[in-house]
């Protein structure tokens, strides 16, 4: 068998925030693998946890309030929490790099892009002169489709989409390992959507680079995913490839959420949403976490909690209708 080369490798992380309201309950004990040159979709609502994942992985989760209570993150097979934070410094921005949500609020308004870029890059090439940082950080700009004489300018001159150029210009200048996109795309029009998703893909092509594409639109995780983590209140509760999770749905979540997109094809047919809200994560429920808001709920769901079940070699599902004798039906499907 094929030993898998994974850029990335978490094992039963765990996060926690400890506010004056009670604890938040942000990240329990998720597995996910990236492997080089692939790119993971990591799906969900809102407070789901795909943030506090990607921070974890940079160990950037602000302490206090927030601390990884349990598990490991391997880059290229190295312990992250045995790094210094002198380390852990020359990894961010080199070996990982991330684009995150707003790029209104990812660049310094009183700095030149120009200078930005060059400057992320002498922190990371330290024999490189502020000319030959600036003549680079120029060329990037031109690969992201902006000219490179714009590189004096400063952010309030360039649009949303431009913006949002720029910062993957900055991810990816020192040519990262691994690339962490939060939701990149969700400040800006769905041409310029488009136009972005396209240039990551090419660059990602370009330098072989692995991603963590965190959304929660399955349009961009069809478009740009090999595979696909669906996380619910802290948790991964469905793992697999395209088609199993767009063919093959098994979690009712993941059910749930393709219920709730339109039909292109008929668009009198009816949107069936997820009923109720995600869960406070200070007081999360018992059994499984879904069961308040899962159509196919039983008694048993309410206080037993589903482990992985492993349905196939690349699909996997933490709910109780893939556990030996639970009697737990889901859509017809039941001990697959």
């Amino acid at each position: 068998m094929e030993q898998k080369n994974y850029t990335v490798d978490i094992e039963n992380l765990s996060v926690r925030y400890t506010t004056s309201d009670g604890v938040v309950e942000a990240v329990n004990g998720i597995d996910l693998k990236i492997e080089k040159g692939k790119t993971l979709g990591l799906v969900g609502e809102t407070g789901a946890g795909k943030t506090t994942t990607a921070l974890s992985i940079l160990r950037l989760i602000p302490n206090p309030p927030g601390k990884i209570t349990g598990g490991v993150i391997r880059l290229e097979g190295n312990n992250i929490f045995e790094y210094s934070e002198d380390e852990m410094e020359s990894i961010r921005g080199k070996q990982v790099s991330m684009i995150f949500q707003d790029p209104m609020t990812s660049l310094n308004p009183v700095m030149t892009v120009g200078d930005q870029i060059a400057e992320e890059i002498q922190l990371h090439e330290k024999k490189m002169s502020k000319k030959e940082a600036m003549d680079k950080a120029r060329e990037m700009l031109e690969m992201v489709g902006i000219p490179g004489q714009r590189a004096d300018e400063y952010p309030h001159q360039f649009s949303g989409g431009m913006k949002q150029r720029v910062v993957i210009a900055m991810a990816l200048v020192c040519n990262p390992d691994l690339l962490i996109a939060d939701e990149p795309t969700t400040a800006l029009d769905v041409t310029i959507q488009a136009q972005v998703l396209d240039l990551m893909q090419k660059l990602k092509e370009q330098y072989q680079t692995s991603m963590l594409m965190i959304t929660h639109d399955l349009g961009i995780v069809a478009e740009v995913c090999d595979e696909v983590s669906i996380m619910y209140a802290g948790q991964i509760v469905e793992h697999g490839n395209l088609v199993d999770i767009f063919e093959n749905t098994a979690h009712p979540y993941t059910e749930g959420l393709f219920g709730s997109l339109p039909d292109i094809e008929n668009r009198e047919e009816e949107l069936h949403p997820i009923p109720g809200l995600m869960p406070d994560p200070t007081n999360l429920p018992s059994g499984c976490p879904f069961h308040p808001r899962c159509k196919y709920a039983t008694e048993l769901c309410k206080t037993r909690k589903p482990v992985q079940t492993k349905l196939s070699e690349t699909h996997m599902a933490a709910c109780l209708a893939y556990e030996e004798g639970t009697g737990v039906v889901v859509g017809g499907k039941h001990n697959v």
